[in-house]
């Protein structure tokens, strides 16, 4: 998979954002100033021919928030046109010709991923009241998206908001990771058995209510016990301990690992580059630290050496060694990625 940055400019300000590093942080009410943060439609064809030569049928649009795009209906209509299915990451707070856009697509040819946060987290309710209005007109287009970024956390309240929107019965749940920098709000390894915990429970109690939990990156086997584990199985949790380079395009043509790794390293998308090239050069420059990972012992545990756990955030993994953002070199017997 790879995600498109069509947009640097957000309309929320969440303190977990992994993109700081790279995007910046700051809430922006008006699109009016973003000057070149949206990614010029004459350069999207050129994200259309990478996806082709890498062999996908999905566009993943990210942002910021991607909907803000002044011709988001555009690019929709040509990815269409080019034969892709449609895939968001918003926050669900979109202007009303992208929702428009949206709702109108074949739900099984459009997903939303919407992320939302705990309604008491810093709004008086508009935010919470907007998302909800979004979501329930998507219906099962929608994925809701939950963020982990604090061991108090209540994802509860999502099992009521499937019900009454209609959205897919599947929550998506990310644990927050850090910017290099450490710029944002994450967990922090010695927090995961805390969250593992919760997370168990609300498989649980999800379960009941005919709703299946999704994992995101970053999660690792061991911070879950093995009767949680029992627990996930039962609750048909989509379970998955993996970090692999997610291949973030961004507005400028510079392809990234992830957004974490932002100030680490980026490759040039070029007319020839493809998926494969570009994740096979990342994983070659990221392998001296694949050995380790985001605890001592990743390095021993039979989980890593067997290949059934990545070890964890490769950010949290470099950040626990305490360097600062650098360039790796590593030699290579070709020159441009092709």
């Amino acid at each position: 998979m790879a995600n498109l940055v069509i947009s640097a400019v957000c309309n929320q300000d969440c303190a977990y954002c992994f993109t700081v590093d790279h995007l910046g942080r700051g809430h922006r009410d008006s699109i009016a100033e973003a000057g070149q943060s949206f990614l010029p439609v004459s350069s999207f064809q050129e994200r259309l021919d990478f996806l082709d030569r890498s062999n996908m049928d999905r566009v993943r649009l990210l942002g910021g928030e991607p909907t803000l795009h002044p011709q988001f209906v555009e690019l929709v209509e040509r990815a269409r046109a080019a034969g892709k299915k449609i895939v968001v990451f918003s926050n669900g707070l979109m202007p009303p010709d992208a929702l428009e856009c949206l709702e109108a697509l074949p739900p099984q040819e459009c997903t939303v991923l919407v992320n939302v946060n705990e309604p008491d987290t810093g709004n008086d309710g508009r935010v919470y009241t907007r998302q909800l209005e979004a979501i329930r007109r998507l219906g099962e287009r929608a994925l809701p998206g939950f963020n982990i970024y604090r061991t108090d956390f209540h994802p509860e309240f999502l099992l009521g908001l499937i019900a009454d929107t209609g959205s897919k019965p599947t929550v998506r749940l990310s644990m927050a990771q850090p910017c290099l920098s450490g710029a944002n709000q994450y967990i922090h390894p010695n927090q995961y058995r805390a969250v593992a915990v919760k997370v168990a429970r609300f498989a649980r109690i999800a379960a009941d209510d005919g709703v299946s939990l999704d994992f995101d990156c970053g999660f690792v086997r061991c911070m879950f016990s093995d009767a949680d584990m029992e627990t996930l199985q039962e609750a048909q949790t989509d379970v998955g301990w993996r970090c692999n380079p997610i291949l973030d395009v961004d507005i400028e043509g510079n392809v990234l690992y992830c957004f974490p790794l932002a100030r680490l390293m980026s490759l040039p998308l070029t007319p020839k580059t493809d998926a494969r090239a570009l994740r096979s050069e990342f994983e070659a420059r990221t392998r001296p630290y694949r050995q380790a990972g985001v605890y001592p012992e990743c390095s021993t545990c039979p989980f890593k050496v067997a290949g059934a756990c990545s070890g964890g955030c490769l950010a949290t993994t470099i950040r626990r060694f305490r360097h600062t953002p650098f360039s790796l070199d590593v030699p290579r017997k070709g020159g441009e990625v092709v």
